[in-house]
């Protein structure tokens, strides 16, 4: 198993579960929480760990900072004209996300996926199951009311008076840590808008606190922290598959690189680092059997952030945890969710952070394998695919404006960047219905690879985790 983010975990769980011997290859840490240390750093503190082999810290609405190279939280990565975020520690995505655990609408996912895949089995069991295992539940209402969420407040009071009244969402956020934060008992984490590098204290319920905890007592799952895969290729005699790897220190430098033997080999390093193995295997002819589609329907969810101005009293911080969201169908050029977001910068002052993902049907990349750098890279993705999105986002902003319920924020917000990178391995073309890869047996892709560039309107984690829980359920019965 390669990654260990919420497709990694899920397949960990249930191959554990079913008695099978599995190795779970992380190229991140397993970071231990403190309830009153910094153990990450922030976008107004960086710190070398934030990043992954990085000489400098610089991600969306920071600054660049010389840090030290080392195996850090997020990798990120440029391709084109888009900034690209990428979870690197065990736990994968789930300890650098905000929380936020939406599904997509029914319209929109079945306009996306192969008929074969069932909204409604996912909406009727998987997503439910994960709801369950990750603890997703709304923000409470003495949590909504305390000072950090002065700006959830005025961000709903704004789209109300608007016309667009927001409803409340789930997120994976440990509530009694959080109030633990505003009793004083925990150094204050979620309530001052950490969450995208981490929370030192472990507010989130992540992955390192569920899936792989439970994978792990089944006594039949191991995870390698520091084990970053470099290669793939099919076994001696075409037998099983090699596992190329080199091994981290945690400073910094490479202890070793060997070569590992599996039977069964589950890709889940996230859709750019999954995407980048099987593309630059298939070029090389290390697993010159995959298909053409493999590389393609890359997309980045239809990110985009905007500012505006509110009027009225503003916390001396705002929290991270969203507490709600507006989904809007029509009059904005793409179907869009609006969600109510954070910024560090922000506390004391009366602007608003709007955070939202549109159904972007069009702006796809393609990986492709560049034989003389020896890179795999995206080379037709440009600026001009992130403006769908983006001006989408901003004609819903300027409509607030407009209606005088919100005034101009004189702070640009970032554009050209995306935390929920999507595709390189869609499901139903680059590999079955359930995630075996065409061409090989044993096979396998279960992370945001499958999702074919765009999750319908919504922060693509609980889509991920619930087509892995079907995925899985359909090997485990068909294996052996």
């Amino acid at each position: 198993m390669i990654g260990s983010g919420f497709g990694g975990a899920v397949a960990a769980l249930r191959l554990g579960q079913a008695g099978v011997q599995t190795l779970v290859l992380e190229r991140g840490r397993h970071w231990t929480y403190s309830p009153t240390q910094q153990v990450f750093g922030n976008e107004q503190n960086p710190m070398s760990q934030m990043f992954w082999q990085n000489d400098f810290a610089i991600w969306l609405t920071m600054q660049p900072t010389l840090i030290d190279r080392m195996p850090g939280l997020m990798e990120v990565v440029t391709a084109g004209g888009i900034q690209i975020g990428t979870a690197a520690c065990v736990g994968g995505g789930s300890v650098v996300y905000a929380g936020v655990t939406v599904q997509p609408r029914r319209r929109h996912f079945e306009a996306l996926f192969p008929a074969g895949v069932s909204y409604t089995e996912l909406d009727q069991v998987h997503f439910p199951r994960v709801r369950q295992m990750l603890s997703a539940s709304y923000m409470p209402e003495d949590i909504y009311r305390t000072d950090p969420f002065t700006h959830s407040r005025a961000f709903d009071a704004q789209l109300k008076r608007a016309g667009f009244p927001t409803q409340p969402i789930r997120t994976t956020f440990n509530w009694s840590r959080v109030r633990g934060e505003l009793a004083g008992r925990l150094r204050p984490s979620s309530v001052i808008g950490e969450s995208s590098f981490g929370n030192s204290n472990g507010a989130k319920h992540d992955l390192t606190q569920n899936y792989l905890p439970a994978a792990l007592a089944t006594g039949n799952v191991r995870i390698s922290q520091l084990t970053e895969v470099t290669s793939i290729a099919v076994g001696p005699g075409g037998r099983g598959y090699t596992v190329r790897i080199r091994e981290h220190a945690p400073d910094g430098g490479i202890v070793a690189t060997r070569e590992l033997g599996c039977d069964m080999l589950f890709l889940a390093a996230g859709s750019v680092n999954t995407t980048r193995l099987l593309v630059r295997a298939r070029d090389t002819g290390e697993l010159s059997e995959l298909n053409e589609h493999v590389g393609t329907c890359w997309g980045g969810n239809g990110d985009a952030f905007v500012y505006r101005a509110f009027e009225g009293p503003t916390g001396a911080s705002q929290g991270a945890p969203c507490a709600s969201a507006v989904f809007v169908e029509d009059g904005f050029g793409m179907p869009l969710r609006i969600e109510n977001w954070y910024a560090l910068a922000f506390g004391g002052e009366p602007y608003l952070s709007q955070f939202s993902v549109a159904v972007d049907m069009d702006n796809r990349g393609t990986w492709t394998y560049d034989k003389a750098t020896d890179e795999v890279k995206m080379l037709d993705w440009g600026p001009e695919k992130n403006l769908g999105p983006e001006a989408a986002a901003a004609a819903f902003s300027n409509t607030i404006i407009g209606r005088g319920v919100a005034g101009p924020s004189p702070i640009l917000p970032p554009t050209g960047g995306t935390a929920h990178p999507l595709g390189g391995c869609p499901l139903g073309r680059a590999t079955d219905l359930y995630g075996r890869v065409e061409g090989y047996r044993d096979l396998y892709a279960l992370d945001g690879s499958l999702v074919p560039g765009n999750a319908g309107g919504a922060n693509p984690s609980l889509l991920i985790t619930a087509l892995a829980e079907r995925a899985m359920d359909d090997i485990v019965a068909h294996s052996g």
